[in-house]
């Protein structure tokens, strides 16, 4: 087509839009509208989900990165002199912040009643330097019961809420309801034997395994395991504004490089499964109101094709080729959707995201948010743009290409 061709179908399709029922291109944009509304509104919630959980792991577990003790080509068990190494990367550009971490295992065995009547819960036991924690990890924002002190001394504890019971939790293996002020013992994995005080309760929802840990200062657990100043785990926090994921684990990487390091990702679990699972709902959620809205651009050419035959026949009898009239109707379909796009776009931006800002919707990570990018806003509105050429051309093809007598007499 030349470009006398095109400003001739522009032409068309102008005055077909202009000509036509108001009330028939009212009612295509508006179900156009509520289709690709429907695939941002789903879409930004679902990936808001998922992005909601992950914020929730980064603030309350594991930060950005874990840097963990050497496995080739010798297994370790500790990270060695881990000031230094906080130090070290700390250092490094836009690190917010490092944290070490003692792992240790542990049955807690708690008597609720004091009438021997004893609960017995398996546990993975963290020892932490609260007062360094709280600096990268949120977890004393959570506490429900008691408090999370920046002291917490040797014969102190802290306990999730799925591992102390209560607080609506439901967990076949918990302590039956331990509170704070009360006692309880641990008997760890190595042999020892310690009593504690329950100082604070915590509660999180879709944090993985956190929500069943045990908390102690790092000075008790350095007696229990018998060690000094080394660290199970080393938690790094980072600034994702100034650099990559993977170029500060590059990085970390090349200043310790015998030892191991992983994305916060890798410990997402049943977690990471959910979110993958929300993912996927995203995108045929997202490819279901493509179809809907190619569809419904597609009925509604070909009915407004088929009405106007006689119109395309006279057309086609006065030497106006057969592409010029598809194009004309592949710009009709190009303007439907454009309207219906921007007037998704509106209700979205305009109505519903203010909305929720005043009246958010409370979810067990926090409160819900429509997470877009402009990367994805763009695959939309491209995706639905495409759709709407295709379902308009195929509809003006079908009918363009009658014998003209036929089009003119119907």
């Amino acid at each position: 087509m030349n470009r006398i061709d095109i400003k001739t179908a522009f032409f068309i399709a102008y005055k077909t839009i202009v000509k036509g029922h108001k009330s028939t291109v009212a009612l295509i944009v508006f179900i156009l509208s509520l289709s690709f509304f429907n695939l941002m509104f789903v879409s930004g919630f679902l990936y808001g989900f998922s992005d909601g959980i992950m914020k929730s792991m980064i603030d309350n577990a594991t930060a950005h990165i874990i840097l963990m003790p050497q496995e080739v080509p010798t297994s370790k068990s500790f990270i060695f002199d881990q000031d230094a190494v906080i130090a070290e990367i700390s250092s490094i550009p836009g690190v917010v912040g490092a944290v070490r971490h003692y792992q240790l295992g542990g049955t807690l065995v708690y008597d609720k009643n004091n009438d021997g009547n004893f609960k017995y819960s398996s546990a993975q036991i963290i020892g932490i330097n609260q007062a360094e924690e709280k600096k990268i990890i949120s977890l004393n924002k959570a506490i429900v019961s008691g408090e999370f002190p920046d002291d917490l001394k040797n014969d102190e504890i802290v306990l999730g809420a799925n591992l102390s019971g209560g607080f609506g939790t439901k967990q076949t293996k918990d302590l039956g309801g331990a509170t704070v002020g009360s006692k309880l013992q641990i008997n760890y994995s190595n042999g020892t034997t310690r009593t504690y005080t329950i100082v604070g309760i915590f509660s999180l929802s879709m944090v993985g395994s956190v929500a069943s840990t045990a908390f102690i200062s790092d000075s008790e657990a350095e007696k229990v395991l018998g060690t000094y100043n080394n660290a199970s785990e080393i938690l790094i926090r980072v600034d994702l504004e100034k650099n990559t994921l993977e170029q500060y684990m590059a990085r970390i990487q090349g200043l310790f490089p015998n030892l191991k390091l992983e994305k916060y990702t890798t410990r997402l679990s049943t977690v990471g499964i959910l979110i993958t699972a929300f993912n996927l709902i995203a995108v045929i959620v997202s490819i279901i109101s493509i179809i809907v809205s190619a569809i419904t651009i597609f009925v509604m050419i070909y009915i407004n094709a088929l009405s106007k035959r006689r119109q395309i026949g006279i057309l086609k009898a006065i030497g106006i080729k057969e592409n010029i009239i598809e194009v004309s109707y592949i710009f009709q379909s190009i303007f439907y959707s454009i309207l219906g796009i921007v007037g998704g776009l509106l209700v979205i931006f305009l109505i519903v995201i203010p909305i929720m800002a005043v009246k958010p919707i409370a979810m067990p990570f926090g409160n819900a948010v429509l997470v877009y990018t402009s990367f994805g806003i763009t695959i939309n509105i491209v995706s639905l743009i495409i759709a709407g050429i295709l379902a308009g051309y195929l509809p003006a093809k079908i009918v363009a290409r009658e014998n003209i007598l036929k089009s003119i007499w119907g």
